[in-house]
């Protein structure tokens, strides 16, 4: 019994090691240099930190400038094989005219995730998160 107590006690510490590394993966900053669009929600230009929810539903984007906030809505996953540099993190904008939506968002060791996606004419411009 006493086996059996510390076997689950090291496989629970070993877990919780796990989902603190991952979640510590989950935030990305980025500085932003342009005026971007989240849900509609005009954000000006500065420094961001990219939340995953741990539902994977949505993405919260927080000013560090002391400035609004908004929330991204995952529209669908993006297959980490389909991304072209899988150990680098970055956020990528769809340019329409001279508006930037916040399009996509890549985590290093995870699926990208889609929150707009647009049949118009449009420009990708993707700002590389240093590690």
């Amino acid at each position: 019994m006493k086996i059996k107590i510390a076997v689950t006690m090291s496989f629970v510490a070993l877990l919780a090691m796990v989902v603190g590394s991952a979640q510590a993966a989950q935030t990305v900053r980025a500085n932003i240099p342009f005026q971007f669009v989240v849900e509609g929600k005009a954000l000006p230009a500065g420094e961001y930190d990219f939340v995953r929810s741990d539902n994977e539903l949505t993405v919260r984007v927080i000013s560090q400038n002391k400035g609004p906030s908004a929330v991204a809505l995952v529209l669908t996953r993006l297959g980490q094989g389909i991304h072209t540099t899988q150990g680098d993190a970055h956020v990528v904008f769809d340019k329409i005219g001279d508006t930037y939506f916040l399009s996509e968002l890549w985590i290093p060791e995870l699926d990208g995730y889609l929150f707009h996606a647009t049949k118009q004419h449009h420009e990708h411009r993707a700002i590389n998160i240093p590690s």
